[in-house]
C-alpha cells in the first residue's frame, strides 16, 4: 500500500498459506489423487497431505507422476530387510548372521585427522532393523547416527546387515570426508565459452542441475542458495510433478542475483550440502556439451 501497510485477510475455503508473505491471495489446496490417501486435510496455515495407498509407494528422489507397486514378497533365498512404505519399496536381501551391535567411539587420529575403532558383537537373536535418516554426512540408511560435530559420543547401532558391511560403511565414511574437503578446495573454476552469451549459457545449465539434482534435496538446494520459503512454494505450482519447480527456483535465484550469478556458485551450493559428486557430474558435462571451460591458472 501507498503508506506502506496491508490489510491481512483470512484464507477461504480450500485456501492456505503457510508463511509470512506478501502475496495478494492465498494458495489453492492440492486434492490428492485416486491413487493416494489422505493423511491430513487442507487447513488455512497447511495444505493437504497425502500419501501412496497401502501397497504402493513413490521414492522421494523423484517427482511422483504416480505411486508404484511394491514387489508383494521378498524372492526365494532372500529375507525381508525393511516393509513396503508409502516412501519406499520392500528392501529384500540374503539371509546373514545378526549383529547385536556395532559401537563406535570417536576420537582424535593421527595427522589431525578423525578415527573411529568398532567393536563387534555377534548375537544368536535377531535385532530389530534401525532405519537411520542422514545426520552430519552420513548417508541414510541402517547404519549409525553421529550427533554434529560430536567425535567424542558413542555410537550404538544395530543391523541385520552382516558387520563387514558396517565397517565398510563408517570406514567409506571417514574416506568421505576427507575426500570432500579436498575436493571442495581444488574444484576448478568454470568459465563460460569464448563467443557466447554467458546469460544463456547459464541458462542451459540449469537443466543439468534440474535432472541430476535429486528430487528429494530440491528444498534443502534452493534454501541452502538463500530463496525464501515463498520462492520455493511458489515454484512447486509450476506443475509440481516435472521439472518445472526446480527451473522457477534458479529463474528466482538468477533475478536476485543478477550480473552476480554464477555457475560456480550454484556448484559450490552442492558441495556445501554434501552434493559433491553430483557438483562434479554436473560440471564434467558442462564442459563436455561446449558451454564452459576449466579456468587456466
Amino acid at each position: 500500500e501507498p503508506n506502506g501497510s496491508s490489510v491481512c485477510l483470512p484464507c477461504e475455503k480450500d485456501e492456505y498459506i503457510e508463511y509470512p508473505n506478501d502475496f495478494s491471495k492465498c494458495l489453492g489446496c492440492q486434492r490428492c489423487r485416486e491413487d493416494q490417501v489422505e493423511l491430513s486435510p487442507c487447513r488455512a496455515t497447511s495444505n493437504t497431505q497425502c500419501a501412496c495407498k497401502s501397497g504402493t509407494f513413490c521414492s522421494p528422489d523423484h517427482p511422483c507422476e504416480m505411486c508404484q507397486k511394491c514387489r508383494p514378497r521378498c524372492p526365494q533365498g532372500e529375507v525381508e530387510l525393511a516393509p513396503c512404505t508409502p516412501h519406499s519399496d520392500r528392501q529384500c536381501g540374503p539371509p546373514t548372521g545378526t549383529v547385536s551391535g556395532f559401537s563406535c567411539k570417536w576420537g582424535a587420529a593421527g595427522g589431525g585427522g578423525t578415527g573411529c575403532g568398532a567393536e563387534l558383537k555377534m548375537s544368536k537373536r535377531a535385532v530389530p532393523l534401525m532405519a537411520v535418516t542422514a545426520v552430519d554426512g552420513i548417508p541414510e540408511g541402517p547404519v549409525c547416527a553421529l550427533p554434529p560435530r560430536d567425535h567424542t559420543t558413542q555410537l550404538v547401532c544395530a543391523s541385520l546387515l552382516p558387520q563387514e558391511y558396517l565397517v565398510q560403511r563408517m570406514t567409506r565414511y571417514q574416506r568421505g570426508r576427507t575426500e570432500m574437503e579436498d575436493n571442495f578446495q581444488n574444484e576448478r573454476i568454470l568459465v563460460p565459452v569464448q563467443g557466447e552469451d554467458p546469460v544463456i549459457l547459464l541458462r542451459r545449465s540449469f537443466e543439468f542441475f534440474a535432472r541430476d539434482v535429486p528430487y528429494k534435496d530440491w528444498k534443502r538446494y534452493g534454501r541452502a542458495l538463500d530463496l525464501l520459503e515463498n520462492d520455493i512454494v511458489l515454484a512447486e505450482l509450476n506443475d509440481k510433478y516435472s521439472l518445472e519447480p526446480f527451473f522457477q527456483m534458479l529463474n528466482t535465484w538468477h533475478n536476485r542475483q543478477g550480473m552476480n550469478a554464477s555457475v560456480n556458485t550454484l556448484l559450490d551450493t552442492l558441495r556445501r550440502i554434501n552434493l559433491g559428486g553430483i557438483a562434479k557430474d554436473i560440471s564434467s558435462k558442462l564442459v563436455q556439451q561446449g558451454y564452459f571451460q576449466y579456468e587456466v591458472s
